[in-house]
């Protein structure tokens, strides 16, 4: 799986880098600087692995990593936001799934990784997973005004119609994740786990 993901990787950072010589040719700069931050973006999760000693589950970093790919090189340097007018919603449903999901590592990281099969702690944890991700969907609305005020751009489409509806599925995401997590019952979900060991840590046991 871990060939699977730096072959992922490479895949997408090719096509952005070749993107950007063209960007580049038609001194399209506004593009090329959204493309670099994607590249960015998309290496930050194997920098915080080697610094912090830790292995994030490779399904979940697969999916970030076309995550950041579809949102910051495809919706905003490739104007896909603009092209498909579903793209934006498409993306904030996506991440409150995925945000929620990073909420629910974070939750079992800060817990030591210890079994939490009790109803009330699959409740809390559901409950952390989803308050982290309307945050997190929050905290993109404000980046997007900023965007819009500073640089002129248009994240916001029509106004506070575009802000609640993205909030709304980003709420949406979040909360199909948290249900899934506190109905799904016996079972394992991959974790966070340090170093090179992968292990898999029990919930609803």
């Amino acid at each position: 799986m871990k060939r699977v993901i730096l072959g992922l990787y490479s895949l997408l950072s090719v096509t952005i880098i070749v993107n950007g010589f063209g960007e580049i040719s038609q001194n399209v700069w506004g593009s090329f600087g959204m493309s670099m931050l994607t590249l960015i973006f998309m290496t930050l999760p194997f920098l915080i692995e080697k610094r912090f000693k830790l292995e994030f589950p490779r399904e979940f970093l697969s999916v970030l990593l076309l995550f950041f790919y579809a949102s910051m090189f495809l919706g905003t340097a490739n104007h896909f936001y603009t092209r498909f007018w579903w793209w934006d919603k498409m993306l904030h449903g996506f991440s409150g799934l995925i945000f929620a999901n990073l909420g629910f590592l974070i939750a079992m990281f800060l817990q030591n990784r210890e079994k939490i099969g009790s109803a009330l702690n699959r409740i809390l944890v559901a409950l952390f997973a989803f308050c982290f991700s309307v945050a997190a969907g929050a905290v993109w609305e404000i980046y997007e005004y900023t965007m819009d005020e500073i640089f002129g751009f248009l994240y916001q489409g029509v106004g506070i119609h575009d802000t609640m509806t993205d909030i709304i599925a980003d709420a949406l995401g979040a909360l199909i994740f948290a249900l899934f997590l506190f109905f799904q019952g016996q079972g394992k979900i991959k974790m966070i786990s340090e170093g090179e060991e992968k292990t898999t840590h029990d919930y609803g046991q």
